[in-house]
């Protein structure tokens, strides 16, 4: 039976393929600007497109406007907070503990270790981006570590494992930290997003999580995905040839040296178990304060950018010991948001050039007339997947897209939940295309982009396949 097994199995992609994907990496690693240039370039072929019909001083204008306006700025500190707080919530004891029994877990049945990170990683990136992100980089550097430690490296390919980890950013968008429905649930933020459009005055007030991450078939389409990636990782894992990685050989990080004995009152406060855990119980105390205000909480409609941090607060606060613990792991996850800081308002100007002259109208017009009600969901579904490959950021592409989303959902008659999910599920799918979130997992495990390319693009390539029946199923509904 073994022997037939062996005969069965594919130790490896073809020769062909493999080939093509080394290319695909080399290329993308030569030739693929970094993000912010990137956002520049945009931003000259945007206001190159405004000039159409708008002088140079007009769109000059809507760019600076955009940039700086009060909500779009907001809207990138929350976004920037989001991922920090996520962040340190995965640097916490009770997290870092729970995820050192997920790899006893997971390592239990090598041959199932792909497909056991991949569900652990969803589900930690559904429920926040950030604590997906650092919370499956944390999975994958402990298996790697406890296979190696017993000398079983040649039991699972560490690429498989590092591409399941990073395995959440296909589900985060549709998720409870995706920026499209959590923007959408504040009130006012869609007639604020599309500016003065004559159309505007038909939006809703808000959209809650209960229209759009919480409906049936978004909750169905996730589930689909979800039990997709875990066949693809586990088909990977009976059939993919393990090889012996570099990044094996990397030691594991040694752990912090313990806090010295505080000297001054000041130092044992900040060290102390006890303020900590009233902040985090405060933030608790105001996050359900606020579920009760407004309409039912059925409707969901409390669960905003705002709510949503507000919790992630407080969590983060009470699963660490300390006010001082919880400000040295700020100190470390502070840095993964440096790009969001710079790049929004770049993205926000690039808004402002859509909805502040008529190229937002122009280019609206351009996809209704190229589809129909039943189609918009497929186009807006793989127009979005295209622009994340160059805006790879959910709320910058948002900031972005939304407006043309909205217009064309108005124009054609489409559900504006459908068209926003549309829109959230191709930005998430090809996050498996374009590495760039994937930076903090490869910095964490050692492993390179080449390492764990060839199978999120296989992972793509399927889930997209399920994803779009999702977008045909939907069509027009």
């Amino acid at each position: 039976m073994e022997k037939l097994r062996s005969a069965l199995a594919v130790p490896t992609f073809s020769p062909m393929l493999e080939m093509l994907l080394n290319r695909y990496t080399r290329g993308f690693q030569r030739y693929m600007p970094t993000p912010l240039s990137i956002a520049v370039l945009l931003t000259l072929v945007a206001g190159a497109l405004a000039m159409r019909s708008a002088t140079p001083l007009e769109v000059m204008g809507a760019w600076v406007n955009g940039m700086w306006s009060a909500g779009l700025i907001r809207f990138g500190f929350q976004a920037m907070f989001m991922l920090v707080l996520g962040h340190v919530l995965a640097l916490a004891p009770p997290v870092r503990n729970g995820l050192e029994k997920a790899v006893v877990w997971v390592v239990s049945s090598p041959r199932w270790a792909a497909g056991k990170t991949a569900l652990l990683a969803m589900f930690l990136g559904w429920l926040n981006w950030g604590l997906g992100l650092v919370g499956g980089a944390i999975l994958v550097r402990g298996v790697m570590d406890m296979m190696s430690k017993q000398g079983r490296q040649k039991e699972v390919n560490f690429g498989v494992i590092g591409a399941a980890g990073y395995s959440s950013m296909l589900v985060w968008h549709g998720g409870l930290s995706g920026s499209a429905p959590l923007k959408v649930a504040e009130i006012g933020h869609l007639k604020e997003l599309v500016g003065g459009a004559s159309w505007a005055a038909d939006l809703p007030e808000a959209i809650g999580l209960r229209e759009t991450v919480f409906s049936s078939w978004s909750l169905l389409l996730t589930a689909a995905v979800f039990t997709t990636a875990f066949g693809v990782f586990a088909w990977l894992g009976h059939n993919v040839k393990a090889t012996l990685n570099d990044a094996s050989k990397i030691e594991p990080s040694a752990p912090a040296a313990p806090t010295s004995v505080a000297q001054t009152p000041a130092d044992q406060l900040d060290q102390r178990r006890g303020l900590s855990l009233l902040a985090g119980a405060l933030c608790f105390a105001g996050a359900v304060w606020w579920s009760q205000q407004g309409p039912p909480l059925r409707q969901l409609r409390f669960i905003t950018p705002d709510w949503i941090n507000l919790l992630l607060l407080g969590l983060a606060l009470l699963a660490h010991p300390s006010i001082r613990a919880f400000l040295n792991a700020l100190d470390e996850a502070i840095s993964g948001a440096s790009g969001i800081l710079v790049q929004f308002p770049i993205y926000f100007g690039i808004m402002g050039m859509v909805t502040g002259t008529d190229l937002g109208t122009w280019l609206a017009e351009g996809l209704v007339g190229a589809t129909s009600q039943s189609w918009l969901p497929v186009a807006l579904f793989a127009s979005s997947g295209v622009l994340n490959v160059f805006v790879p950021s959910g709320g910058g592409q948002w900031a972005v897209q939304g407006p043309l989303v909205l217009e064309s959902c108005q124009a054609l008659g489409l559900d504006l939940p459908r068209g926003i999910m549309a829109m959230a599920y191709g930005d998430q799918l090809t996050n498996m295309l374009q590495p760039f979130w994937a930076l903090p997992l490869l910095g964490i495990t050692g492993l390179k982009a080449r390492d764990i390319l060839p199978y999120t693009l296989l992972l793509m390539l399927v889930a997209g396949s399920v994803m779009l029946i999702g977008m045909l199923t939907w069509g027009g509904g």
